[in-house]
């Protein structure tokens, strides 16, 4: 969904273009006002702005200055200017940007909706980088900055042997500060088209690491690699870190450091936008809130590891701030093994247990793909159940590696009550109560189902508190600001996500949910009060009553006026 903002000093225009495209669902656009530049910015600061629709006459900022604060904070926003014919010339200039375009006042409502239409194309070809796929097929036969690479996967596992000096930095061309904090964020792809082969899915890796690279970059310093699960982990620091021309106080650099949060909030969303509509992938990311020390780095990773494994309902291209959600998962860092290849002797022939793609089989588990990790699993205990001999080591080793990971799974999501109900006693770890091996793969298996049952319940459990929520806050706060933007930041998630979210758990958006429950409160006033049209308009969340008189005729058939006196007269 892209956003639309739309600034004026005069109300009366800026209700009646917010009434309009809020109006045109086929557009997908979320709609904002503000009353001035003032107002503008403040929103530019609060969440991701696609496109600003702006007058220029406006006092103490004008649309020129506005639109220079625009670019600031939003490089790829366009801008569209409304203007009068003795303000060309004063416009001239402005409008060689590629990004801004103009109208004249003078035209009808037809001619700023084609505009609008217009830079929505633009968003959304931009989105649509051809030569993406291209360049990155020339790339991953190179070796892209390896050395570069594998010093950082070092520092992200704390490995203490590896010095983390400005030297060091410089040598390596990493394109970052040694003495300034880094912001984290950690992403992977949920799931690659259907049948990519290994050398595809490389291919469309590095095809979305170019897309991050190109909208970070323009605004941040940033250095991308691919951790071991061929995961994105992007550092980043405010551009300021690299400048040598400016002093900064810690007050300062704190202010650098939430303007780069704020614009990564958004502008990750439009990198999961663009793998999504170049490459139909979707794309999940997991952003520390707080900039860490590199020599504290490894713990904020595995933090957002484990955050990045956090669902609600079945939505993928989750976008989390690890802050809003340490009160809802462990923060304790999951330790990741790495296995060397065993070999399992059966009877026949000899197995190959490849144990270090158990890691695979954890992601899944943690992630919720299901079909997946059935698929993994089965794999790796075929020749478990090919054994007969209880005493087997190798054996032994297998069911006990799976076994640690499961029950270390169950500890910490609070689970031992939950299965023990369902399943009885738990036998990890307690070889000594199977009869073969394939009855101990047997029981991984069930006890497996029973934990994705209950990862689906919780997700939708947290789905349905999440919306619950939103409802009754709705219900009480008609007459305030609803923007997707406003509800939330009430329940700590990123906007767009939780746009999806509402659709898929409900099957609608959230906007026919404000607009029914405005309607139903509005008609109830109606009903059982004297109030005015104009009042009972602001108590439902309209400013003016010509607004509310349009959105109540549309839904309903009648005018306010003419649905009381309707009801009056008993005709309802």
């Amino acid at each position: 969904m892209y956003r639309l903002l739309i600034v004026d000093n005069e109300e009366i225009i800026v209700n009646h273009l917010y009434e309009i495209f809020r109006g045109m669902d086929h557009l997908n656009l979320d709609v904002y006002k503000a009353y001035g530049s003032k107002e503008a910015i403040e929103w530019l600061n609060r969440t991701r702005i696609d496109i600003v629709l702006t007058d220029i006459d406006m006092p103490d900022i004008d649309g020129l200055q506005l639109m220079k604060e625009v670019f600031r904070i939003w490089p790829q926003c366009k801008v569209i200017l409304l203007t009068g014919h003795s303000e060309f010339g004063f416009v001239y200039k402005a409008i060689q940007h590629r990004d801004v375009s103009y109208i004249l006042k003078s035209e009808d409502i037809e001619k700023v909706i084609q505009v609008v239409e217009e830079n929505l194309s633009k968003i959304r070809k931009e989105i649509k980088t051809e030569d993406l796929i291209s360049n990155a097929k020339k790339q991953v036969h190179m070796a892209l900055d390896l050395f570069q690479e594998d010093y950082l996967m070092c520092i992200l596992k704390g490995d203490r042997s590896v010095q983390i000096t400005e030297e060091q930095f410089g040598k390596l061309s990493i394109p970052l500060n040694v003495q300034w904090p880094i912001t984290l964020v950690l992403g992977m792809i949920d799931k690659f088209p259907e049948n990519c082969d290994y050398m595809q899915q490389m291919q469309l890796l590095y095809s979305v690491r170019q897309i991050i690279q190109r909208y970070i970059a323009t605004h941040l310093n940033v250095s991308i690699i691919l951790d071991e699960n061929r995961r994105f982990v992007i550092f980043v620091q405010p551009k300021e870190s690299l400048s040598s021309t400016i002093s900064v106080d810690a007050e300062m650099r704190d202010q650098f450091y939430n303007k780069t949060l704020s614009f990564l909030k958004g502008i990750l969303e439009v990198i999961q936008s663009a793998s999504q509509e170049n490459f139909n992938m979707p794309i999940s990311l997991t952003v520390s809130s707080k900039a860490s020390r590199w020599d504290e780095i490894a713990n904020q990773y595995h933090s957002l590891q484990h955050l990045l494994n956090y669902r609600i309902g079945i939505e993928n291209n989750i976008l989390l701030i690890d802050s809003e959600f340490n009160d809802n998962i462990d923060d304790e860092s999951v330790t990741e093994n790495t296995y060397d290849v065993q070999c399992l002797e059966g009877e026949e022939l000899v197995k190959t247990l490849k144990l270090k793609n158990l890691a695979v089989i954890e992601q899944y588990l943690e992630s919720g793909q299901r079909e997946d990790f059935y698929e993994a699993l089965d794999q790796f205990l075929i020749p478990l159940r090919g054994i007969h001999s209880k005493s087997n080591i190798i054996a032994q080793e297998a069911f006990y590696t799976v076994s640690l990971y499961l029950m270390s799974y169950i500890n910490r999501w609070g689970l031992i009550e939950k299965v023990v109900f369902q399943m009885g006693q738990i036998k990890l770890m307690r070889t000594e109560l199977f009869d073969s091996w394939g009855d101990a793969a047997l029981y991984l298996m069930e006890l497996a189902s029973v934990l994705f049952n209950m990862q689906t319940i919780e997700q939708k459990k947290r789905a349905d508190n999440i919306i619950d929520f939103l409802q009754g806050f709705i219900k009480g706060n008609l007459d305030e600001d609803l923007s997707l933007v406003r509800l939330a930041e009430q329940v700590h998630l990123n906007p767009s996500y939780l746009s999806r979210i509402y659709k898929q758990e409900t099957g609608r958006n959230l906007t026919e949910f404000i607009d029914t429950t405005r309607l139903t409160k509005a008609k109830n006033l109606l009903k059982s009060e004297n109030s005015r049209i104009n009042d009972i308009a602001r108590r439902v969340g309209y400013e003016s009553a010509t607004s509310f008189n349009r959105f109540f005729k549309k839904a309903t058939g009648y005018s306010p006026q003419e649905y009381r006196e309707r009801h009056l007269f008993g005709m309802l």
